[in-house]
């Protein structure tokens, strides 16, 4: 029996209390500050200590007192809202507190410190929390909305025409998404009579074949993943968010979307089990994703375009493996999005310094970079190397997963594809790498007086995550491996 564990809401209520209390102190930035740090410390603190299990809102227990003239198609079934806790929910909380703390770090270090702001960042923790833990597909909408509304929030605090410009396209294209999930929802709640994620599996393997309706709810559910996912065909819409927030906030955004495309895909695989064709659908897209991405990234001549392009492609890298549908491909896919968003945020935080450094992340305007902040080239160098699945870094061991995955399935073809990607990614880096560090004759001022010593130790920490993940996988696949077996899609 799981422990009904009363630390598991924890992890989004706290940020939500959070964000509320630092709104309330906005404009006293002494108190937003200490806040925000003690907070941080208490995020990254919970999901280490909580025990696997559920968390049963109010209470309720599983029971088979349901009315006669609902369309309930098994005996026994949750009536309150469900989060589940495991090992793979366990990582990917992990990560996600720690890269939002090094996020807020960053946002405290530049004085850019609002109660506002740190609210938003709380808000969209609390939201992919809630995501990640739901095992309610209701309760997951409610959050997919709310982390689109604080993301967006985010970019537009940057204050300039391109951010309000693709803050309001992101929320304009995430009403049709939203819009799509919930009649997706509404489709199989009037067709089952459920909304527990467990339970509507259940429920759907004992209805037999897909119905019309639960077709047109798998169309619509997809389609809304693709979108929260930042997939082909909204890539560009992503990438845009991506491009036109803050650098250290863009890290963190990566880390969102791409954990959210694994949660939703996990639902997707959990409730829509019987139906093969969903895991071909997401294989298609993502294999867009791809090319597309990579390409993009190769064109371009500003640094977080540049990046945001490749944070797309390598989403569409994840979802790959999870498109690959069995349990060796699902367990890589997982894993490259822990290894990927590591590699992506150093990437941006490094842009976020050279930012700071030069006031502007044009490729063709930067250059001598090695000779001011050598330790900063060195770290690019490395985090180049480890996104680009080059041992001994992490994201060799995932890649190489996903490249056993497609010759276990039958499609070695995706494996070529994974490192086409994997080529291609070094060229764009590297590219940016020599502009910013190698290139001779740049005359734009430094600013001398940025010692971004906080983000160097940053990069630096993430470095080494990146090795010690590439050295010993294990510790973090195996158990990823073991809860997709667990699933038995």
């Amino acid at each position: 029996m799981l422990n009904n564990s009363t630390l598991i809401p924890l992890m989004v209520v706290l940020p939500l209390i959070m964000a509320i209390l630092v709104n309330f102190l906005h404009q006293k930035d002494k108190s937003v500050k200490f806040i925000s740090i003690v907070s941080l410390i208490v995020f990254v603190f919970i999901p280490i200590v909580t025990l696997y299990g559920v968390h049963l809102f109010s209470g309720h227990l599983r029971t088979g007192s349901f009315p006669e003239i609902s369309k309930i198609l098994i005996p026994e079934v949750y009536m309150g809202i469900v989060y589940s806790y495991g090992s793979v929910q366990k990582i990917l909380m992990v990560v996600l507190t720690i890269l939002t703390g090094f996020s807020v770090l960053t946002v405290i270090n530049k004085k850019m410190i609002s109660g506002v702001y740190m609210a938003m960042i709380f808000i969209s923790l609390a939201s992919t929390s809630a995501i990640i833990l739901a095992d309610d597909i209701f309760n997951f909408f409610v959050f997919t909305e709310i982390l689109v509304v604080a993301q967006a929030a985010l970019v537009i605090a940057v204050q300039d025409a391109k951010s309000f410009k693709a803050a309001f396209k992101y929320m304009v294209f995430g009403t049709v998404s939203g819009a799509s999930i919930l009649l997706g929802i509404a489709l199989l709640l009037g067709s089952y009579g459920l909304l527990n994620i467990t339970d509507l599996s259940q429920a759907i393997q004992a209805g037999g074949q897909l119905t019309p309706i639960g077709l047109s709810a798998v169309a619509l559910l997809t389609l809304g993943w693709l979108y929260e996912s930042g997939l082909f065909p909204f890539h560009i819409i992503k990438s845009n968010i991506y491009e036109n927030a803050k650098p250290e906030i863009s890290a963190l955004l990566q880390v969102q979307s791409k954990f959210v495309l694994v949660a939703m895909a996990i639902i997707l695989f959990r409730v829509f089990s019987g139906y093969a064709l969903i895991k071909s659908v997401m294989l298609g897209f993502a294999i867009f994703t791809v090319v597309i991405g990579s390409v993009m990234a190769l064109q371009q001549i500003e640094l977080r375009k540049l990046l945001s392009f490749v944070a797309v492609s390598q989403a569409g890298l994840v979802a790959v493996g999870l498109g690959i549908g069995t349990s060796f491909g699902i367990a890589a896919g997982i894993f490259h999005a822990v290894n990927d968003v590591l590699s992506m945020a150093i990437l941006f935080f490094i842009a976020s310094f050279v930012y700071d450094k030069y006031k502007t992340t044009k490729l063709d305007e930067l250059g001598n970079g090695l000779q001011t902040f050598p330790l900063v080239g060195f770290i690019m160098l490395l985090a180049t190397l480890a996104i680009s699945g080059v041992p001994p870094f992490n994201s060799y061991q995932s890649e190489w997963r996903l490249i056993q995955a497609a010759t276990q399935a039958g499609v070695p073809e995706l494996g070529v594809l994974v490192i086409l990607l994997s080529v291609a990614t070094f060229v764009a880096i590297i590219k940016a790498f020599y502009m910013i560090f190698m290139k001779p004759g740049s005359n734009i001022k430094v600013d001398t007086e940025f010692s971004g010593n906080i983000l160097k130790a940053i990069i630096v920490v993430l470095i080494l995550a990146c090795l010690a993940i590439g050295l010993f996988p294990n510790i973090i696949y195996d158990p990823i491996y073991n809860f997709v077996v667990s699933l038995g899609v």
